[in-house]
């Protein structure tokens, strides 16, 4: 059966669970020895018993192999490393363990042997990196299993009341800040050019065209981000004419 691995790092993990495993079990049987010589000399010349004994042996072995990988995945070698350096290395973005850890279905094939290398993020700004990554892993489990890992400012403005500086937020106000952390912006600024600025260094960073050759899905999320992109400035074009005129 061939070794089935999705990057460079999910390649060296699996590696290292597989040797590691092995290297487990050979040191165990190196200290069973003292004890199974003892109890192969009393056993040799009963036949019935030396099979049983063998019996053990192989059950040991493929036993405490799978143990052995078990425990590796679960302590130095767990399921999310190479997510974390395949991110950290590769797409040269920062993330943290607990990141990594929602992040892994992305990279290692478990989504029905489907995983996005995402190359074109690292044709983004450092500055958007990190938020293309978790809006992306959030629409892909959104649609594959109905939730979404990562909470993104802007979805906290659900419609319900919320308090700022003692004062209760309308509707509209929380679209209008939902929209103002769409780009980037975590204030009305003064004068709209700020948010012309901010607009055309996000869309440009999310242009589809920076995304030509990766699966359909991440195109699409580039094309959706764009549209999101587009909504947002107009509405705060729109609300700056009405309210800061």
């Amino acid at each position: 059966m061939a070794l089935r691995y999705t990057h460079g790092y999910d390649l060296l993990w699996k590696a290292g669970l597989i040797f590691g495993g092995l290297a487990l079990v050979i040191v165990g049987a190196g200290l069973l020895s003292p004890i199974s010589g003892v109890i192969e000399s009393e056993l040799k010349g009963i036949h019935a018993l030396t099979q049983l004994w063998t019996l053990l042996m192989w059950v040991y072995v493929i036993v405490g192999y799978l143990g052995a990988m078990w425990i590796l995945a679960r302590t130095i070698l767990p399921y999310w490393v190479p997510t974390y350096l395949h991110v950290r290395r590769s797409l040269d973005t920062k993330i943290t363990a607990d990141e990594a850890k929602r992040l892994h279905f992305l990279f290692d094939g478990s989504l029905r042997g489907t995983w996005y290398p995402l190359d074109a993020i690292r044709k983004i700004d450092a500055e958007f990196r990190r938020e293309a990554l978790f809006r992306f892993a959030n629409k892909i489990s959104s649609e594959r299993q109905g939730w979404k890992p990562f909470a993104m400012p802007e979805d906290s403005m659900d419609g319900q009341s919320t308090r700022s500086s003692g004062e209760q937020q309308t509707p509209q106000h929380r679209h209008t800040v939902a929209c103002l952390q769409i780009l980037g912006l975590r204030e009305m600024p003064t004068s709209f050019d700020a948010i012309k600025v901010a607009y055309r260094r996000k869309i440009r960073e999310f242009h589809p065209d920076k995304f030509a050759g990766e699966r359909a899905e991440v195109l699409q999320y580039a094309e959706e981000t764009s549209k999101r992109l587009n909504v947002a400035y107009a509405h705060l074009e729109r609300h700056f004419s009405e309210n800061m005129a």
